[in-house]
């Protein structure tokens, strides 16, 4: 289970990354990342209501943190991350998602692959 010390809790802090962040779209999920002032990492998790009904979306985004925490490593710190669910993640099984995680952190540069 994902450490609640990485996860992005307040209304505020997902605004901010909204507004101010780099987006990076792959096929089931959305990449938006912002500079953080700590040096820490942060990861926020969002699945719309137009996906399935709150049993579908919870499960969605328990295997999304699972996901993201078996890359932890490999993710440069100091950046506030929001991963966006789409709706091709319903059919997606737990090893496309981690792929689908890894690719769209390659994709923007934010992946370490010597770690």
């Amino acid at each position: 289970m994902l450490n609640k010390c990485y996860r992005l809790t307040m209304r505020n802090q997902f605004s901010y990354v909204y507004k101010k962040g780099e987006s990076y779209p792959a096929k089931r999920l959305i990449l938006i990342y912002v500079k953080s002032k700590y040096n820490g990492l942060k990861v926020g998790f969002s699945v719309s209501k137009k996906i399935g009904n709150s049993v579908v979306r919870n499960k969605i985004k328990r295997r999304l943190r699972e996901a993201f925490r078996a890359k932890l490593k490999n993710i440069q710190s100091g950046y506030n991350y929001i991963i966006i669910a789409r709706p091709s993640i319903i059919d997606s099984s737990y090893d496309e998602l981690v792929k689908t995680v890894e690719y769209v952190f390659k994709k923007s540069g934010k992946y370490l692959e010597n770690k």
